[in-house]
């Protein structure tokens, strides 16, 4: 999806040009000799890398939790905040079947139903929500993702989607509209991404998702245990432009 890498001393930066306002396009990874690294020093690298390439924000993320836990005071103190996210992967049944039933379907058919749960979020103005709902047809284009959707009273109420290489399959961008939660729409529809996933050879499917968020305890109950923890160091601009 990136339409520029540039490697660095710890890792590697991925930047989307086409989507600049989306942070998680426009990233380094960190994941190379970090026993060397220091907060400064990967802050160094970020100005360099983003704020040479015109980037306002600065977001860094560490998949060594050890190393994260060593340098996160440091990037607390020089003014980043820090989240962490659990890579989860299903290893038991879930706890129930699915409540609805669920359809894959191309982009172009959800994409208005992602432009909606985008325009739900307050802090998302609506050239941005466009924006990122037509950012889901370049993953499609370029990732061959496939989207599951379900509908509610014939409305299309929510939907997910599934990247798969080889024997490693990943549920991503799990979203229902408001006024359709509570309803079973997530749990319909990641289970008919995983089953797709395993009709198509995947051996092992995971889930990326906040860990203060209520979804992961939803992911459990669907079979999915925590086999990992990543940290994520931001830096949003000064004018509050871009979004996560």
């Amino acid at each position: 999806l990136s339409t520029r890498l540039e490697r660095f001393e710890f890792g590697v930066a991925y930047l989307d040009e086409e989507y600049r306002q989306r942070y998680y396009s426009n990233f380094l990874l960190a994941d190379t000799r970090l026993d060397d690294a220091s907060a400064e020093a990967l802050i160094e690298a970020g100005e360099r890398i983003l704020g040479g390439a015109g980037y306002e924000h600065r977001l860094i993320i560490l998949r060594d939790e050890r190393q994260a836990e060593r340098i996160a005071s440091a990037f607390q103190a020089l003014g980043f905040s820090s989240s962490r996210e659990v890579t989860m992967t299903q290893r038991r049944d879930p706890d129930r079947d699915a409540d609805l039933p669920v359809e894959e379907v191309p982009f172009a058919v959800v994409r208005s139903l992602l432009q909606e749960i985008y325009g739900e979020d307050p802090d998302l103005p609506e050239d941005i929500a466009l924006l990122f709902a037509e950012q889901h047809g370049k993953y499609e284009r370029v990732a061959g993702a496939r989207f599951f959707a379900a509908q509610v009273d014939g409305q299309l109420a929510g939907s997910c989607e599934l990247y798969q290489e080889g024997e490693d399959a990943q549920v991503d961008q799990v979203g229902t509209l408001k006024q359709f939660r509570g309803r079973g729409i997530a749990r319909s529809v990641i289970l008919r991404a995983v089953q797709a996933a395993r009709e198509t050879g995947a051996r092992h499917v995971f889930i990326v998702t906040d860990d203060e968020d209520w979804p992961r305890h939803l992911y459990a109950r669907l079979g999915f245990d925590q086999i990992g923890r990543t940290w994520e160091f931001l830096r949003p601009p000064d004018s509050g432009g871009g979004v996560v």
